[in-house]
């Protein structure tokens, strides 16, 4: 399983569409709070608002665009196939490959997170809309949901042999959760744990604010915290349901003909 996880990270850094999108998204996230007249004077604590709905927005559709990337090229190609038939263990050809889409969709995350906060806060300072252990626990609670949507995915690639299905429904799939989520808002009803997707959404919701005073300034300071209860159970959700993802696709894959 190694040499296949070491083997799908190599072409990872060469495949030219994960390159592009990567970049895209981190420059898209400099731009988010950079770009805009009004959010140039922006500190890096102010930042994290604007990042946290950029990134509950577009996360689970860069995430399904990495996984079904890395799972399914292989796939097309029958590579996979000739791996098994070469002595390969399925396990090995499905959790190698799932664990490069893991690693990558990680490393995305966390440079499209804190390089554009950094920037930032570099620039303009910190600030004092949220405190730095806040923002923090934030930004690595967005971990487990990547683990999450990883393995879902990388289920549906499998399941589907290619990496157009996972990338559709990444899109599509996104879409219609956030148009769920907002008309049962309206309701008076919440979308949380049920996807990944509307959970991550609630998590990076910085909207509920207040105002501040600090260094003889007004601030916009988010009314944001995670109780122990809801980091709880957004890590038993997104683990619990992302094994279940798992050990589901692989189990399928496992008996399934090689073709």
């Amino acid at each position: 399983m190694l040499n296949i996880l070491k083997e799908n990270l190599r072409q990872a850094v060469h495949d030219k569409l994960l390159l592009g999108a990567g970049a895209l998204l981190v420059i898209e996230g400099i731009s988010t709070v950079a770009g805009d007249e009004t959010l140039t004077a922006a500190t890096g604590s102010e930042a994290v608002g604007g990042i946290g709905i950029f990134a509950g927005a577009l996360l689970p559709i860069f995430i399904g665009v990495i996984t079904g990337r890395i799972c399914g090229t292989d796939l097309r190609d029958k590579t996979a196939n000739y791996e098994i038939l070469f002595g390969k263990k399925r396990s090995a050809v499905y959790l190698g490959r799932f664990f490069a889409a893991l690693i990558v969709s990680c490393a995305v995350t966390l440079l499209v997170t804190l390089v554009p906060v950094c920037f930032m806060a570099l620039r303009n300072g910190w600030g004092g809309s949220i405190t730095a252990g806040n923002a923090l626990l934030h930004f690595g609670m967005i971990f487990p949901f990547v683990f999450r949507l990883a393995a879902v995915y990388a289920a549906l690639t499998f399941l589907a042999g290619n990496d157009l299905v996972p990338i559709t429904v990444s899109f599509v799939g996104t879409l219609l959760v956030m148009i769920a989520s907002f008309l049962l808002e309206d309701a008076g009803y919440a979308l949380t744990w049920q996807t990944a997707a509307s959970d991550l959404k609630t998590m990076l919701d910085f909207s509920n604010t207040t105002e501040g005073f600090l260094d003889g300034q007004d601030i916009l300071v988010y009314k944001a915290f995670l109780s122990g209860g809801t980091v709880l159970r957004m890590l038993c959700t997104s683990f619990g349901i992302g094994l279940m993802w798992l050990a589901a696709g692989l189990a399928v894959y496992r008996k399934r003909d090689i073709s």
